[in-house]
């Protein structure tokens, strides 16, 4: 490396280091308040208005209903339903999100600069929490110490972050690992860091709503929204109340939102597609790509053409058809084809190629027999065992739909289910021809684990050129399409399809716009409720 480059990086660690507290997860006894005490009294000498101007004795019917879990909290960090978090989506802002097109968009952040390990954040100032108390760095590194520990929802996004420090309305992180989007991995909740508050109240937020504060000043209504007035967008909300309605099943929620004493719910089809919904949807991306484990140790996987063979093999298209009815994206290359950003460079289209499958598969000599399976000239057929995981009938649905189209151009596929933990040990082992899972794609879009060896997903020679490039681009030396080229070169894994959520609402809500599983209230400000149904 050039020593200049050496002597940039290591003076930037040192002038982090100068101004750096950190902090380990633990509970928020260990959080230094007495210096976050002292540096908000150096940034503001008076406090705010805090009134809010709603008086909640008059509400006696709300704009909109949502479903909650009774039991759960709603601790941002902690909260275990999907309900409860997507609620926690209106009280509480970001420093940054990802939009439905997979997009940086700043919030309460103004403006983020990465300089390799070093992520350097500067806040929007005149942002208040609800309460009207001034949003500081200093809420910014208490939330995270809450977001990075162990139990918390966002432990594994935010683990290759070492530390986290504040001066002035500067907060500084240091990555452990230098990746050119790493800053995108900070779209935790922001919350109030005051030491005072009552830890049996939810934490307060800057968001678009917050809990209907009833007459004696401090106890909280939980299932009441109220919107906030002193929300950073000027373009607030229109819809001003929203009640929380405990139902017990996904089905329950859904047959409410049909007869419309339920206005809007989400799944992500976990647990299977709701059939026959009678309320408007939409299809939610989500960032989880089903794909074929390769394992390249194989004397046979370990050729390009036979790789790619099996690739121009599979339909996409018709795989997601049979896996997920319809509920996920084909996939055009290794990233999501609604990431603008690599869109431009894939090339797939969801369709196979039985003729461009042949030629590759001719090329590397392999011949049909009177089976119907092709083998080389000392007679080894192309037969894999395919490794899927027990008791999950989409991947089961999608394995038959691979196996019927690679019997097409002579491949032959033996499917295997076992548990997950027997499908992980078996794929870090290498103890596989092909694998089918779905890996999580954090926001930072790192698909690094399933190409590169001794990280229990890929086994076999290292992909040299796409590891290349894929570093370059990680450390900001070279461009996404150089890495998308190597990729399809190589082909270490097949990406198959990008699993879909829905969005399900009632017909009085209008204006519900293109969303993500992050961002469920996107452009929400744009929304209406119409007491008489949607108009036309």
């Amino acid at each position: 490396m050039n020593v200049a480059v050496i002597f940039r990086r290591c003076m930037a660690l040192l002038a982090a280091a100068a101004v750096l507290f950190s902090f380990a997860g633990c509970d928020d006894s260990g959080y230094d308040w007495k210096a976050a005490d002292e540096r908000r009294s150096q940034l503001y000498h008076t406090s705010l208005d805090t009134e809010n101007k709603v008086d909640v004795s008059k509400i006696t019917e709300t704009d909109m209903t949502l479903p909650y879990t009774a039991g759960d909290n709603f601790n941002p960090y902690t909260c275990e339903s999907t309900l409860t978090k997507n609620i926690c989506y209106l009280l509480y802002d970001s420093m940054i999100q990802i939009n439905p097109d997979f997009e940086t968009e700043y919030i309460i952040a103004k403006s983020i600069n990465v300089d390799h390990t070093i992520i350097t954040v500067q806040i929007r100032s005149g942002i208040v929490f609800s309460n009207g108390d001034p949003l500081t760095a200093d809420d910014i590194s208490y939330s995270y110490f809450l977001a990075s520990r162990k139990e918390s929802c966002y432990y594994e996004q935010l683990k290759d972050v070492t530390s986290c420090s504040v001066r002035g309305m500067t907060v500084t992180f240091i990555m452990k690992n230098e990746h050119v989007n790493s800053y995108r991995l900070l779209d935790f909740p922001i919350v109030h860091y005051d030491p005072k508050a009552d830890k049996n109240m939810p934490h307060i937020g800057s968001g678009r709503y917050k809990f209907a504060t009833l007459q004696d000043g401090k106890t909280i209504d939980k299932t009441l929204l109220i919107k906030n007035n002193k929300w950073y967008n000027p373009d607030g909300v229109s819809i001003e109340t929203i009640s929380l309605k405990e139902l017990p099943t996904v089905e329950s929620i859904v047959h409410s939102v049909e007869i419309g004493t339920v206005s809007y719910m989400y799944t992500d089809m976990r647990d299977g597609t709701p059939k026959n919904v009678n309320a408007n949807f939409r299809k939610v991306d989500i960032n989880h790509l089903l794909y074929l484990g390769i394992n390249t140790n194989d004397s046979a996987l370990s050729d390009e053409n036979v790789r790619h063979a099996i690739s121009y093999a599979i339909s996409t298209n018709e795989v997601a058809a049979a896996g997920f009815g319809g509920m996920a994206l084909a996939a055009t290359g290794p990233f999501t084809p609604n990431w603008k950003e690599a869109a431009k460079y894939q090339t797939g289209n969801g369709r196979s190629s039985v003729s461009l499958a042949q030629d590759a598969l001719d090329q590397s000599g392999y011949v049909i027999v009177n089976n119907g399976i092709r083998e080389d000239q000392s007679g080894k057929q192309l037969s894999f065992n395919l490794l899927i995981c027990r008791r999950n009938a989409r991947h089961m649905a999608a394995a038959e739909s691979i196996k019927s189209q690679l019997a097409k151009v002579g491949i032959n596929v033996d499917i295997t289910e076992i548990s997950g933990n027997g499908l992980i040990n078996r794929a870090a082992e290498g103890k596989y021809h092909l694998y089918l899972a779905e890996y999580s794609v954090q926001n930072d879009m790192d698909i690094g684990a399933l190409f590169t060896p001794e990280q229990g997903l890929y086994n076999g020679p290292l992909p040299y050129d796409s590891v290349r490039t894929y570093t370059n681009y990680r450390l900001g030396l070279g461009d996404l399409q150089d890495f998308i080229t190597a990729f399809d070169g190589e082909l270490p894994f097949i990406p198959i399809c990008y699993r879909m959520g829905m969005a399900i609402y009632a017909r009085s809500i209008e204006g519900v716009g293109n969303i993500c599983e992050d961002q469920l209230f996107y452009d929400m400000q744009h929304w209406k409720v119409t007491k008489t149904g949607p108009s036309s």
